[in-house]
């Protein structure tokens, strides 16, 4: 987390096991593979205006890791 005058921000690595594919019509794999995890790494930061009323979170950034 970081502070800069009135904003917060703060980063969230999420780490997941993904499996991914795509089928035609008739169900044929024409891409990915949809046996075999992959893990995919990211880090979503999220900002708020400390001096604010509204008391959500944006997402100011993502990124692939």
């Amino acid at each position: 987390a970081e502070l800069e005058g009135s904003v917060v921000r703060l980063s969230v690595r999420f780490v997941s096991e993904l499996i991914s594919a795509t089928r035609d019509s008739d169900g044929n794999v024409i891409d990915g593979d949809p046996e075999s995890a992959q893990t995919v790494r990211d880090v979503w930061t999220f900002s708020r205006d400390l001096k604010s009323r509204d008391p959500n979170w944006k997402l100011a950034a993502t990124e692939a890791v």
